[in-house]
């Protein structure tokens, strides 16, 4: 019996964007598996600095992220599809703004006054791609010229003869940031045919943690997206989510290894049924809501030994040396802790360059 068609759910979550399609049972999977294995994904993401609460998302943005698969990356398309071979042929694209390329979690002074919250986007921590500086205009451009790009990529001589473009879902966990940005910036992601989805809003989420929002890293470390097997160069702190590039490589990896459930049905066995002990379920933080206990497992890490530490340490070199660090405003930089209240933009004082 054919597949049938996958659509969003038809709730529209902002101006072209929809919730991913309802998958509940192991067959709403497989269709979505077979309507998207010759479909490129892409995710998006960007990062903000905290200290200018009054300015739009656009002028605070100071990461650019993105990340993309191509099932046509593969000499064999047709073989059966693993997360394994398809995670090495993620590419991705990082930008780190000039404008804030001082502004750390080391160097950023609003923070250090909050002792529960901490300066979350790591910019300098990026494994996947080249970090290199740029402006908020090139950042766009080079988003809207990949798009394009997407579009077009890997098409056959008949499909090109046709005038046909490839089928492009952008991923963005929770859009609001992302689209806003866009907005401002009047750049249309759409303009070449792709789709949007809001990828947090997958019912299969809801289902596992009984939550309507979930956070990334809690939900995508669920998945197996870790560096547990990543060469020992990468440090021990583990992955460094609220980097842009980071987080836009978790995020295709998550609904790669989601669809890889369609063909490997025990992982969905065992991240959405299997029953946790008496002894696990202490450890649990039950939702405050449903107060409902969780059923399924965590999966086993996916196989990051692939992965070049180059790439990581060529970037990390890249962070700005204590000397650089921005200043509040009594002319300090982030030796103590500062009040909020005496924080002043630094770039108004020319202090970023």
């Amino acid at each position: 019996m054919a597949s049938k068609e996958v659509q969003p759910t038809g709730r529209q979550v902002d101006e072209y964007l929809y919730e991913p399609p309802s998958v509940s049972s192991i067959q709403d999977l497989k269709d979505m598996y077979n309507q998207l294995k010759d479909t490129i994904l892409v995710s998006i993401d960007f990062e903000c600095v905290d200290h200018l609460s009054f300015a739009s998302y656009y002028e605070r943005l100071s990461e650019v992220g993105m990340s993309w698969y191509d099932p046509r990356d593969h000499r064999s398309p047709s073989r059966k599809f693993t997360v394994e071979k398809a995670l090495p042929k993620i590419r991705s694209v990082h930008c780190i703004m000039r404008k804030y390329k001082n502004f750390t979690a080391d160097s950023c002074f609003v923070h250090q006054t909050v002792e529960a919250k901490s300066h979350k986007a790591m910019p300098y921590s990026c494994y996947f791609a080249k970090s290199y500086f740029c402006n908020r205009e090139k950042a766009m451009a080079i988003i809207t010229n990949k798009m394009k790009w997407l579009s077009t990529r890997r098409l056959s001589r008949k499909e090109t003869a046709a005038g046909k473009k490839r089928k492009v879902i952008v991923l963005y966990w929770d859009a609001r940031l992302e689209t806003s940005v866009f907005r401002e910036a009047g750049v249309d992601i759409t303009a070449h045919g792709a789709e949007q989805w809001d990828f947090q809003l997958l019912r299969l989420f809801h289902m596992r943690f009984r939550r309507p929002r979930n956070k990334a890293e809690e939900m995508l470390y669920s998945l197996g997206v870790s560096l547990a097997s990543a060469s020992s160069d990468f440090g021990s702190k583990g992955f460094a989510w609220h980097n842009a590039t980071n987080d836009c490589w978790a995020t295709v990896a998550g609904l790669l290894q989601i669809l890889s459930m369609a063909q490997q049905t025990w992982k969905w066995k065992r991240w959405l049924e299997e029953e946790k002990s008496d002894d696990e379920w202490e450890m649990i933080l039950w939702d405050n809501n449903s107060k409902e206990r969780r059923a399924g497992t965590d999966l086993e890490a996916l196989d990051m030994s692939w992965l070049d530490a180059r790439k990581f340490k060529r970037n990390a070199a890249l962070s700005p040396p204590p000397e650089k660090w921005p200043k509040d405003s009594s002319g300090q930089r982030n030796s103590r802790r500062y009040e909020v209240d005496d924080c002043i933009c630094a770039l108004d004082y020319g202090e970023i360059t």
